[in-house]
């Protein structure tokens, strides 16, 4: 893990950022690798979805990776979860988890994705918009996987929460009449044990999909 180096995302042009690339190196040392910088993001979503959400109900885990939130779901007795994730080598990861009914190597950047419309009644998405530019037309194909009355909790950095504008989409959303927003979180710090990284923070949303 020494060896390990990823540009930071908050000075990184997210345009330009090779998803595949970053995750092929960073795949068989995630795990171990986010356990020792203290990272609890995937524990709290589910936390935040338990209250909205039950175990029975089918769940789209957007951005799965190696499967720590597929794992975080089946301990707490979801069992009806897909998980989608733009590397082949992290969808390896999670396979072994024994989470997940379906697992498909799907680009988020890249819509429509291969569900029929209002298949779920969630979508969890941790860790996932830090890497990608256009937050808009991603919210908006969770909006039509996920039934009317269904949810959305999702995570992103303060910095880049700001940085691309996330208050406005957001808003935009709400004024359409496609999502209610149920609780945006204060910042937290979500990497306490890695060196330079202490102080940055992350926001919880969970929001509730309305399609009036």
């Amino acid at each position: 893990m020494s060896d390990l180096k990823l540009s930071d995302l908050t000075q990184t042009d997210l345009n330009k950022l090779d998803v595949v690339e970053r995750y092929t190196h960073f795949a068989p040392v995630y795990n171990q690798s986010v356990n020792d910088w203290g990272y609890q993001c995937y524990r709290t979503a589910t936390d935040a979805l338990q209250h909205y959400v039950a175990t029975e109900q089918a769940i789209l885990d957007a951005g799965c990776g190696t499967g720590l939130v597929g794992q975080a779901l089946k301990e707490r007795g979801y069992h009806q979860v897909s998980g989608i994730d733009i590397s082949a080598e992290m969808l390896n990861q999670a396979e072994t988890v024994g989470a997940y009914q379906q697992l498909l190597l799907q680009d988020l950047s890249k819509t429509p994705y291969p569900f029929e419309t209002n298949q779920f009644s969630a979508i969890t998405c941790v860790g996932v918009f830090s890497l990608i530019a256009n937050p808009s037309h991603v919210l908006q194909e969770f909006c039509r996987l996920v039934r009317p009355q269904g949810y959305l909790v999702f995570t992103q950095q303060e910095t880049l929460f700001e940085q691309y504008g996330y208050a406005e989409i957001l808003q935009d959303f709400e004024q359409r009449g496609e999502l209610r927003c149920e609780s945006i979180s204060e910042p937290v710090a979500y990497l306490p044990h890695r060196a330079g990284h202490q102080d940055r923070k992350v926001i919880y949303c969970v929001y509730q999909v309305i399609k009036d």
